[in-house]
C-alpha cells in the first residue's frame, strides 16, 4: 500500500493544480457544443456538405471508438492531403462543422506531413495560424469524451509541433490522462512515459513521470500478457526506470517460458536488457548464451554496426563489473569475422577495437586486415581521427603483435602524430608507450613528452595517477631498451620521483610470500618488495644456483629501503629471478599470454640482469591451498632451467 499511497499523493497534487482549468473548459465546451449544432443545421441546407454533416451527427457521447469514419469524405480528404497547407485550407472551410474524429484526423495529418517535410510552413508558423488555434479549441471542447488513445495521440502530435506544455490544450489533455492513469494498459504506460520525456518540466508532467513507474510495477503482475514481444518491451521499461529486481525477475520468468518464440526483432532488445548493469542476471546466463547463438545464426539479417556495438558495449561492461560468465568469446569472434566480411570502414573497425582493448581481446586476422587497409591506401592514415589511430595502435600493442606491413607505416604514423603535437589533451604518454611496445621509437617524440613544459601542463589534471604510471614505464623503457641508447633528455627528476611514489604507494599485499618461503626452505631465501633504481617494483626475488637450488640471500641482503635490485644482481654470480604477480586484466583474455605493455615492462626488468617469472593471480586464486607450493616450485624450476640452458 505504500507505493499506492505515494501514487495517490502525486495525482491528488495534479488534480488540485488544474481543477480551475477543468471548470473553465467545461463551460467553454457547453458554449461551443451549442454553436456547433447551429452550424451543422445551417450546413444541412447545402447538398455539398450532406455527407460531412452525417458524420458529424454520429458522435457518441461515450467517446470516439463507436464512430465509423470509413465513409467520411472529409476524413478521407484530410488523410490524402499532400501538404500541410491542404489541411489548413480544409480547416478554414469546414472547422465550425467538423466532428471530433475529423479534427483529430486533421491534427494527426498535420503531424505526419510536418514530420515528413511536406510543408512550406515552419512549426511556429503552423501553430500560430488561426486555423490551427481554432482546431485546438474544438479538440478542447471534445476532450471530455475522448478516449485515452486519442488523448495520448493528441499530446504526441502537439508536442512534436511545438505547442507549449503550459498551453491550455496541453494542460487539459495531461489532466485527462492523470484521471485515466489507473485504466491504462502496460503498453499505454510505457508509451506515455516515452511521450513525457519529450515534454518540458511542469507540475503535471513531473508528477506523471513519478507516478507511471509506480503504477506499472503495481499492475504488471496481473496485466502482463502472454506475448514475447511485449514482455521484452516491458523488461526494457523496467530496466530503464530501475524498477525492482523482483519485478525484473517476474517478467523474465514469463519471457523464459516463451523463449522459443524468439525472433530477430526481439533478440537484440532482450540481450540489451539482460546485460543491464543494475540487475543481477547471472542466473539467466543460459538464456543469454541461447540468445547470442540465435543472434550469430541470423547475424546477416538482423545486425548493423550500431547494433553490434550496443551489445558488445553492454557485454564488456557486464563482464568488467559483474562476472566473467558474461564474456562470450565465440560471439566476439563471429562479430569480428562478420565485420571483415562486410568490409566496413577502418574507422568503424577501430571504434569496435577500442571497446575490445578494454578487456584485452586480440584478433590477429583483424589487425592484419586493418594494416592492409592502411598500407594499400595511405590517405586513410592521413585523414583518420587521432583517436581512431590510437585504438589501432593500442590493439596491436595489446597483442604484442607487429602485423605484416606495419614497418612501412611507422614513419607515416609518427608524421601523423606530429601534426597534432600541440594538442595537450591527447593521451601522449600511452600512445608513445604503445609505439615502444611495437618497436616504433622516436627521439623527437620522447623529447617532447619528457620535456618539463609538456609534463607540467599534461600532469596538472587532478586525475593523473595513470599518467604518472605510464610516464614511469616509458622512462624505464627509454633507459633500458631504446635501440642504440636514448641520447635525448629525460623527465625532471622530481617528476620521476613523484611517479615512483605513486606507483609503489601502499603495496603491502603479497599472496605468494608464504608459499615461496615454505617451498624454498624459509624466509632467508626470499626477498619481498624489491625496488630498482629506475622505479621498478618486484614482488619477490629469489636466487637460484645451477641445478635449480635456492640460495639463502636474506642474511647477505637485509630488507632495506636503501637496497636496490641492482645491488643484488652485481653481488651474485647466480641466477636472480624476479617474481611478479599479475592481475587478470594484465592478460590477453582469449590467449594465454600477458598483454604487450606488461611484457615490455618485464623486458625492462630483465635488462637489469634478472629473469622474470610472471604469475597469474587468476590461476593462483584458482588453486587449492595444497596445490600452491608445488605449483610455484615447478614454475621456479622451469624458469631457472630455461635461463641456465640459454646462458
Amino acid at each position: 500500500m505504500n507505493t499506492i499511497s505515494k501514487y495517490v499523493q502525486y495525482l491528488r497534487q495534479i488534480h488540485i493544480l488544474s481543477s480551475n482549468i477543468l471548470k473553465q473548459r467545461f463551460t467553454i465546451n457547453q458554449k461551443h457544443q451549442f454553436s456547433t449544432n447551429i452550424n451543422s443545421k445551417l450546413l444541412y441546407v447545402s447538398s455539398s456538405f450532406k455527407t460531412m454533416r452525417h458524420a458529424s451527427n454520429t458522435i457518441s457521447q461515450s467517446g470516439l471508438s463507436n464512430i465509423d469514419t470509413t465513409n467520411d469524405v472529409l476524413i478521407t480528404s484530410i488523410k490524402n492531403a499532400k501538404q500541410t497547407s491542404d489541411v489548413i485550407q480544409m480547416l478554414r472551410l469546414h472547422n465550425t462543422a467538423m466532428s471530433a474524429p475529423q479534427h483529430l484526423q486533421a491534427l494527426n495529418s498535420l503531424f505526419l506531413l510536418q514530420k515528413s517535410n511536406r510543408t512550406k510552413l515552419s512549426k511556429e508558423e503552423l501553430t500560430r495560424s488561426p486555423e490551427f488555434t481554432a482546431m485546438c479549441r474544438k479538440i478542447q471542447n471534445y476532450s471530455r469524451n475522448l478516449e485515452l488513445n486519442d488523448v495520448m495521440n493528441s499530446v504526441k502530435c502537439l508536442s512534436y509541433l511545438g505547442v507549449s506544455v503550459n498551453s491550455n490544450i496541453m494542460q487539459m489533455l495531461l489532466q485527462l490522462i492523470s484521471k485515466m492513469i489507473n485504466d491504462m494498459s502496460l503498453q499505454q504506460i510505457t508509451f506515455l512515459h516515452f511521450l513525457l520525456k519529450e515534454l518540458s518540466s511542469c507540475p503535471l508532467v513531473d508528477a506523471l513521470k513519478l507516478a507511471l513507474p509506480i503504477v506499472f510495477e503495481t499492475q504488471v503482475q496481473y496485466k502482463l500478457e502472454d506475448n514475447l514481444y511485449w514482455q521484452v518491451e516491458f523488461l526494457n521499461y523496467i530496466a530503464k526506470h530501475r524498477l525492482s529486481q523482483e519485478t525484473y525477475d517476474f517478467v523474465m520468468s514469463r519471457i523464459i517460458k516463451n523463449i522459443d518464440q524468439i525472433s530477430p526483432k526481439i533478440v537484440q532488445s532482450l540481450l540489451l536488457c539482460l546485460y543491464y548493469k543494475h540487475y543481477s542476471t547471472e542466473k539467466y546466463i543460459d538464456t543469454i548464451n541461447r540468445c547470442l547463438q540465435y543472434y550469430m545464426n541470423h547475424l546477416e539479417y538482423i545486425a548493423d554496426v550500431s547494433d553490434l556495438d550496443a551489445i558488445l558495449s553492454r557485454m564488456i561492461n557486464k563482464y568488467s563489473t559483474d562476472s566473467e560468465l558474461f564474456y562470450n568469446e565465440q560471439f566476439i569472434n563471429t562479430v569480428m569475422e562478420f565485420l571483415m566480411k562486410k568490409e566496413d570502414s577502418f574507422e568503424i573497425l577501430a571504434f569496435i577495437l577500442k571497446k575490445l582493448n578494454r578487456i584485452g581481446y586480440v584478433h590477429h586476422r583483424l589487425l592484419d586486415y586493418m594494416t592492409n587497409k592502411l598500407t594499400s591506401k595511405h590517405d586513410i592514415l592521413e585523414n583518420i581521427k587521432f583517436g581512431v589511430l590510437l585504438s589501432y595502435i593500442a590493439a596491436c600493442a595489446n597483442a604484442n603483435y607487429v602485423p605484416p606491413g606495419f614497418e612501412e607505416l611507422k614513419p607515416l604514423i609518427l608524421t601523423r602524430l606530429n601534426i597534432q603535437k600541440d594538442v595537450l589533451e591527447l593521451p601522449w604518454l600511452v600512445a608513445t608507450f604503445d609505439l615502444a611496445v611495437l618497436g616504433c621509437w622516436s627521439e623527437e617524440l620522447l623529447e617532447r613528452v619528457f620535456s618539463r613544459d609538456f609534463l607540467y601542463g599534461f600532469l596538472k589534471r587532478s586525475d593523473n595517477i595513470y599518467d604518472h604510471i605510464m610516464l614511469l614505464k616509458l622512462y624505464q623503457a627509454s633507459k633500458t631498451l631504446y635501440p642504440g641508447g636514448y641520447k635525448g633528455s629525460f623527465p625532471p627528476q622530481e617528476i620521476i620521483e613523484k611517479s615512483i611514489d605513486i606507483y609503489q604507494h601502499n603495496i603491502n599485499d603479497f599472496p605468494l610470500k608464504a608459499a615461496l618461503e615454505h617451498g624454498l626452505g624459509g624466509s632467508d631465501y626470499v626477498l619481498t618488495g624489491v625496488r630498482s633504481q629506475l622505479g621498478h617494483f618486484i614482488d619477490h626475488l629469489v636466487v637460484m644456483r645451477p641445478g635449480g637450488y635456492p640460495v639463502a640471500i636474506k642474511n647477505e641482503f637485509k630488507d632495506d629501503k636503501s637496497l636496490f635490485l641492482e645491488n643484488i644482481v652485481d653481488a651474485s654470480d647466480n641466477l636472480a629471478i624476479g617474481i611478479l604477480l599479475y592481475k587478470p586484466n594484465s592478460y590477453v583474455i582469449n590467449l594465454n599470454c600477458l598483454r604487450g605493455p606488461y611484457m615490455l615492462t618485464n623486458k625492462t626488468i630483465e635488462s637489469l640482469g634478472i629473469a622474470v617469472l610472471p604469475i597469474s593471480m587468476d590461476v593462483w586464486d584458482g588453486l587449492i591451498d595444497y596445490e600452491k607450493i608445488p605449483y610455484i616450485m615447478r614454475e621456479l624450476k622451469s624458469k631457472a632451467d630455461h635461463n641456465l640452458i640459454t646462458e
